[in-house]
């Protein structure tokens, strides 16, 4: 199954780059920038140590920001990190929140076309916290490869997508995004998004672990 699914996601990615080879008067996305975005989260999460309740349940947490940032050095090296927190009401009786931090270092292929591509080591940590119930909080982290592709088919539009493998309390999940953006300028940009990961974890607070963010932000690139 997830050999299906890495398939299914590294496809699309060469397709993108692919296409972007042919753009006509554009360049390759700047990949240097602070972003600042409003999410939207679905968790899934099941562990021994929830209710019966809990287990069957989803976590909806419309009420969330995500802090990111990207920054190359020597022209090769691409250096990554984010945090999001993002909170919500269960059942009308439970308050939950979540956070989800990454830091990454790559290797920023060299290009000449419209596309930019990296293969990076990932750091990422997941957190789910029940702040007024005797559910207990869990967390899972682990270490990740990483491949991304950015791409501008259309001046001033970039497309992009993300592909990751995360071992540790993760235990070989895969995690993918989806994004686009509209850039004004050499400076701003107005972009959305969809991040996934999918987990079965091993020796952790959980044993399935599910976190969907959608989101919307701006970009100041520098």
């Amino acid at each position: 199954m997830k050999r299906n699914t890495t398939a299914f996601l590294l496809t699309p990615l060469a397709l993108l780059a692919a296409s972007a080879t042919f753009a006509q008067d554009v360049e390759r996305p700047n990949y240097n920038f602070v972003e600042l975005d409003y999410i939207y989260s679905t968790i899934d999460a099941k562990s021994s140590s929830l209710s019966d309740n809990a287990n069957s349940s989803s976590w909806y947490q419309p009420d969330g920001l995500a802090l990111k940032g990207s920054f190359v050095l020597f022209d090769e090296l691409l250096l990554r990190a984010s945090y999001a927190y993002s909170e919500g009401t269960f059942k009308s009786t439970t308050d939950t929140e979540n956070t989800t931090g990454t830091v990454s270092v790559g290797w920023l292929a060299p290009t000449t076309d419209a596309t930019g591509i990296d293969i990076s080591l990932e750091y990422r940590s997941d957190e789910l916290k029940f702040k007024n119930s005797n559910e207990p909080d869990g967390e899972i982290a682990g270490p990740g490869i990483v491949f991304g592709v950015r791409a501008a088919p259309w001046k001033s539009v970039e497309l992009g997508l993300r592909a990751g493998w995360y071992e540790g309390d993760y235990n070989g999940a895969i995690g993918f995004g989806v994004s686009g953006a509209w850039n004004i300028g050499d400076r701003w940009g107005v972009n959305v998004f969809w991040d996934r990961i999918d987990a079965d974890p091993d020796a952790s607070d959980y044993s399935s672990y599910e976190n969907n963010q959608y989101g919307i932000g701006g970009r100041f690139y520098f």
